[in-house]
């Protein structure tokens, strides 16, 4: 057996233009290049080998792999620019290039003898695509007994799920997933961390830091699993009880809990403000949403919900154990919405959290465990995406609100156990702003839609879409709109724009802008960077023009501060640069022209539509869904919750 020294090298894989041209690419390939362009430069800093692997088809004899010749595809011909590298990717003269025809970097044995040589036992790797050459290179350096790390952010894949599904499978078998400003760091500080890291072992505690005062900050250990196993025997214990109780009585509880949230509302919205740096102006509109949340089961019951039929007819049955994996960005309010109609329909909730809900989460638990006397309906569990894994594969359902890789995640477990999923997988919404509309009126509605709270809503105005005639007055009115919000503090009563939720989330969007200024997108900036809210999780909002509707900031969400304006030539362009992405959520529509309206109402790809409003923000009572990507499963809300938490069975006399 292998004796572990801990000595790393760097695996680049298959990290070639042919490859990062693929449709359907997640993350996006600006910014896999990016996370990658990172790692290697950590390495190279900590004089870490690299080794770069790639495919080389030859120029005169047809080496393909028999897929490639069956689909006539041609990909990664020696000498053509398919088969180079990105620039910032390019090996030096020192590092060794190793080329191979099928997917192991090990298949041609040259892998394995550099290694030999160089003595390492740890095995970095970064590249193209993880469910297909990286899955096969990570399995080949487990059956020689190498540690194997994968640098999840600098890893794609053009068939997502099947990238969630290898994900679990290689994780189960000892492989380390880590984004790349985990080993980064790592790699900087002493080779106890290094050894930490690449020895797989996660940190003993989970901490969270307040994005605007540090010294509000905790640790606190993450579920184990023997905490993740008894919270699931008492969910399904309380269940038979649970379900006995009169749907009147049901009612009251949950008002119960209703009353004790509002008495303390002050102390919720401190918690808001405190742990996620939501301004204070939208941290009371969130209890108050919440409260909402609560009152609306009163209309989401019938009077035949629990009941038998007398004849031959159907029930509406409860799912069971229901695991709730909530967001960071509305961390009382979304899974109040998704808490109480579970319990109203006979349900029982197990809610982990985002580390940065965390306390959240378990002063809302408590209040509720204080107004109804039933704990056990409501447990909450401290963790990250581990113990997510781990909840959802022991429970009935699942709730999730988060990111699209979070989405797949879930996907791919409740698909495996057939058990029914509900996901909210946010979005990357846009406005049309059409000649005939008001435009200064539009350009305020859309710049506290795309900055306010920092831009970390999911309905969130991601881009907008500006008549081409018009789009220079409009421009000028959004920068103008933009530059009249209020960026700072957010105890502040009058401030819109706060901090972002961390340091890591503002340099991943920072990033993103970066990238935009290094490809000439025009970046405006309509609020000064004053003194006191540089650094940290500050970051100042960012308007970018981007006609290319490929790029990296028109297709992905950047959950931040950023709006990008494209202009569209005439109507059916407008419409196509509105539907031309992978997401679905919610979509608007600036126009005085009812006939633009309607044909919007009718094209438009979205679960949600607005006319003449901005996207963000939702009703309680109205189904809330993505399309596309941005959602799995049915809508939240009103009477759409009943399509999720109960299912109809029959019965015959």
């Amino acid at each position: 057996m292998r004796q572990f020294t801990m000595k790393p090298v760097l695996l680049l894989v298959d990290l070639q233009h042919d490859f990062l041209r693929a449709n359907n690419l997640e993350p996006h390939s600006a910014s896999v290049i990016a996370a990658a362009a990172t790692l290697l430069a950590a390495c190279r800093q900590a004089t870490i080998p690299v080794i770069h692997v790639w495919t080389t088809v030859d120029k005169f004899e047809d080496n393909r792999m028999p897929h490639r010749k069956k689909d006539s595809q041609r990909r990664c011909l020696e000498g053509s620019a398919g088969h180079a590298c990105p620039e910032p990717l390019r090996p030096r003269k020192a590092e060794t290039v190793i080329h191979k025809t099928f997917f192991s970097a090990f298949s041609t044995g040259q892998l394995e003898a550099v290694l030999e040589k160089l003595k390492v036992d740890t095995i970095i790797i970064a590249g193209m695509h993880l469910h297909a050459c990286v899955r096969a290179t990570s399995i080949d350096a487990y059956a020689k007994n190498y540690r194997v790390v994968v640098a999840e952010d600098a890893t794609a894949s053009d068939d997502p799920l099947h990238g969630a599904i290898t994900k679990r499978y290689l994780q189960e078998r000892s492989v380390t997933f880590c984004e790349t400003n985990e080993i980064a760091n790592a790699l900087s500080k002493e080779s106890g961390a290094v050894q930490l890291l690449l020895a797989g072992d996660r940190p003993e505690m989970i901490a969270h830091c307040s994005p605007h005062r540090a010294e509000k900050s905790w640790r606190c250990p993450p579920a184990s699993k023997a905490m993740i196993a008894n919270a699931v025997v008492a969910g399904r214990e309380a269940l038979t009880p649970w379900r006995a109780v009169q749907i009147d009585e049901r009612l009251k509880l949950l008002h119960a809990f209703g009353r004790h949230l509002q008495e303390h509302r002050d102390e919720m919205v401190e918690l808001l403000v405190e742990q996620i740096g939501k301004p204070i102006r939208y941290a009371r509109q969130e209890v108050a949403r919440a409260l909402d949340l609560v009152d609306a089961a009163d209309w989401q019951t019938d009077e035949e919900q629990d009941r038998l039929p007398a004849q031959t007819g159907y029930r509406r049955e409860p799912l069971g154990l229901i695991a709730l994996i909530a967001p960071f960005n509305n961390p009382l309010a979304i899974p109040v919405g998704k808490i109480v109609p579970a319990l109203i329909y006979g349900n029982v909730v197990v809610w982990k959290p985002a580390i940065a809900g965390l306390r959240i989460a378990q002063k809302t638990a408590e209040l509720f465990a204080e107004a109804t006397k039933r704990p056990e309906l409501l447990q909450v569990l401290a963790g990250g995406d581990q113990t997510a894994s781990q909840l959802m594969a022991e429970c009935d359902a699942v709730t999730i609100s988060g990111s699209l890789k979070a989405g797949r995640s879930a996907q791919e477990v409740c698909g495996v156990r057939h058990i029914s999923l509900q996901a909210e997988l946010g979005g990357n919404n846009a406005s049309i702003v059409w000649r005939d509309a008001d435009l200064s009126g539009a350009a305020a509605s859309i710049a506290e839609g795309a900055f306010a709270f920092a831009g970390q809503r999911c309905t969130a105005n991601r881009r907008v879409i500006v008549e081409a005639s018009v789009s220079a007055h409009f421009l000028q009115e959004l920068i103008a709109a933009s530059g009249r919000l209020v960026w700072g503090d957010p105890g502040n009563e009058q401030t819109q724009i706060g901090p972002l939720i961390s340091c890591a989330s503002r340099n991943r969007v920072a990033h993103t802008i970066d990238r935009a200024e290094k490809s000439r997108h025009r970046v405006i900036r309509p609020l000064p960077d004053s003194q006191t809210l540089r650094g940290g999780a500050w970051l100042s909002p960012a308007i970018i023009c981007c006609d290319d509707p490929t790029d990296e900031l028109v297709q992905e969400e950047t959950f931040g501060p950023v709006l990008v304006v494209q202009r569209a030539k005439d109507w059916d362009d407008a419409i196509s640069l509105c539907n031309g992405v992978k997401q679905g959520l919610v979509a608007a529509l600036f126009s005085t022209s009812k006939i633009s309206i309607q044909d919007f109402l009718r094209r438009a790809r979205a679960g949600v539509l607005k006319i003449n409003k901005s996207t963000a923000d939702v009703a309680v009572g109205l189904p809330f869904g993505g399309w596309k990507a941005s959602g799995i499963g049915p809508a939240e809300h009103g009477r759409a919750n009943r399509e999720f938490f109960t299912r109809m069975q029959a019965i015959y006399f």
